[in-house]
C-alpha cells in the first residue's frame, strides 16, 4: 500500500525513496497562516517544504502513522506528530488526504487537529 510506504520511507529516513514516490507536478495543499501554509506545487517545492520543516525544528519533526484507509487512487492516513521549535514543543494529531495516479502521489491535503495551535507553533 503505498501511504504506508510513505510513511514507512520516513521513519527510516530515506528521502530519496519517499521522493521516488511523489510526482513532479504533485501539489501538497496545507491551510491556516504559517510559514509551512499555502500550495506546494512541483517536487522542488515539496524539497523546501521538508527541508524547511527539518530546519524549523532542528531534526526534530517525527509523525507515526496511526491507521489508513486506501483504495488505488485515494488514501486517508492519521497520523501523530511532534516536533520543537523556538523553545517549544508540539505533539498534534493530523489526518491527509493523498491521491495518486500512476502509482505515485499528485496531491496531498493536510488538515490539522487544532489549526490554532499549528499556526502559533509555525508562526513565521
Amino acid at each position: 500500500m503505498l501511504a504506508r510506504r510513505l510513511y514507512e520511507l520516513i521513519d527510516d529516513g530515506d528521502i530519496d525513496g519517499y521522493l521516488d514516490l511523489i510526482a513532479d507536478d504533485a501539489v501538497f495543499h496545507i491551510g491556516g497562516d504559517s510559514i509551512v501554509a499555502g500550495e506546494h506545487r512541483g517536487k522542488d517545492a515539496i524539497i523546501r517544504l521538508g527541508r524547511l520543516v527539518l530546519a524549523e525544528t532542528s531534526g526534530t519533526f517525527q509523525t507515526r502513522l496511526l491507521s489508513v484507509e486506501a483504495n488505488d487512487s485515494y488514501a486517508i492516513t492519521l497520523h501523530h506528530w511532534t516536533a520543537e521549535r523556538r523553545g517549544e514543543r508540539v505533539a498534534m494529531d493530523n489526518f491527509n488526504v493523498y491521491r495518486f495516479e500512476r502509482g505515485l502521489v499528485t496531491e496531498r491535503w493536510e488538515y490539522v487537529a487544532d489549526q490554532h495551535a499549528h499556526d502559533a507553533f509555525w508562526r513565521r
